[in-house]
């Protein structure tokens, strides 16, 4: 479960910039996730929550906000969205499955090897949003 070391690395995080900022504590923190990370987000809550207690953050909210993963080809510029392709992608790797646990979820990178531009069929284009989860912001008291 990835989602675990996630969460650890935001609630880490949050508090090596807790301390280059001087806050004293933490009330809100915002992260994006990508579609491409394919991050179960309520698991994801639910471990930051656990994990905030632990490492002494105490009752942080955490807002997700979703980002499309998107792509541009290399050869032709066409532009376009995972959730354009993602369904045929999915039941390519995974059948006739609800859910699976198709190689993408582990190593997004590996997208390359089973998506084609939609326009041209080039698998030479570039991830250009919605990869991997970041830190947007953090609200505290100084």
């Amino acid at each position: 479960m990835h989602e675990y070391s996630i969460a650890e690395g935001v609630v880490l995080s949050v508090k090596s910039l807790m301390r280059e900022e001087g806050l004293s504590e933490v009330s809100e923190v915002t992260l994006s996730v990508g579609d491409l990370a394919q991050i179960d987000k309520e698991v994801l809550l639910e471990l930051l929550k656990i994990l905030s207690s632990e490492y002494g953050l105490g009752n942080v909210k955490y807002v997700i906000v979703s980002e499309e993963t998107t792509f541009k080809c290399n050869y032709c510029g066409f532009s376009w969205g995972w959730s354009s392709v993602k369904d045929s992608i999915l039941k390519d790797l995974c059948g006739d499955f609800i859910e699976c646990d198709n190689p993408v979820h582990f190593i997004p990178d590996l997208i390359n090897v089973f998506m084609k531009c939609p326009k041209c069929g080039s698998q030479d284009y570039n991830i250009l949003t919605g990869y991997d989860v970041r830190l947007v912001s953090i609200k505290g008291v100084k």
